[in-house]
């Protein structure tokens, strides 16, 4: 049986989630928050998450253990294309997603979260940052009807987990001017993205945690 250890609140985590079910394997969800326990950290030397368990061993960053459910589980969709060029597009999106937009705008949601105040001298800075992502992934992405072309693959994985986050907590810091709403074609790939089980169960499970986090918050105000 797989186990994939992480909260379901996690970009990272719902990134594998969403390679599991579309690929239909079955697996258990042990649900466990980041940690620098001892423990933890001899199988996530970060102590991040996600991390995966299969026959015992573990494997820890969301990148290599969806490259390695692919090898061990080959059935379609493919994750990562055969077509050596097709499968280097789906790793440039990838990497374009998580080093270009999601760390930049991490600076503001993460810290939003945490209750620390944004200044605008940030928001400018992270602006510019997330302008120039956008209008780089614009050159690459084809949204026919997938992120990277024609079939589900890993840049799908990472697209919807952590774009949809970025389009979600930074909507308030930019409203009007939101770096996204200049992604053509983003808009109609999430709403299509979310008519397929996978990210319908993901999303599901993601607005459930935030009420439960909202409350805790309102409990403890």
């Amino acid at each position: 049986m797989i186990k994939l250890y992480g909260a379901s609140i996690s970009n990272y985590v719902n990134k594998v989630k969403l390679g599991i079910l579309e690929k239909g394997l079955e697996f258990e969800q042990v649900r466990v928050a980041p940690s620098q326990e001892e423990d933890f950290l001899k199988i996530s030397p970060m102590g991040k998450i996600p991390v995966l368990e299969v026959e015992g061993k573990f494997i820890f960053e969301s990148g290599a253990i969806l490259e390695f459910l692919d090898t061990i589980f080959p059935q379609e969709p493919k994750l990562i294309p055969n077509d050596p060029w097709e499968a280097a597009r789906v790793r440039e999106i990838t990497t374009m997603i998580e080093t270009y937009l999601d760390i930049p705008a991490r600076r503001i949601y993460i810290s939003s979260s945490r209750g620390k105040e944004v200044e605008q001298i940030l928001l400018d800075e992270i602006h510019i940052v997330l302008t120039k992502g956008v209008k780089a992934l614009q050159r690459v992405v084809r949204f026919s009807p997938y992120i990277a072309g024609k079939t589900f693959t890993m840049a799908d994985c990472s697209a919807f987990a952590n774009l949809t986050v970025i389009d979600e907590e930074l909507r308030k810091f930019y409203p009007n001017n939101h770096p996204l709403d200049d992604l053509q074609g983003w808009k109609e790939y999430v709403e299509f993205m979310k008519t397929k089980e996978g990210p319908a169960l993901v999303e599901k499970e993601k607005e459930r945690l935030r009420k439960i986090i909202e409350r805790a918050k309102v409990k403890v105000e």
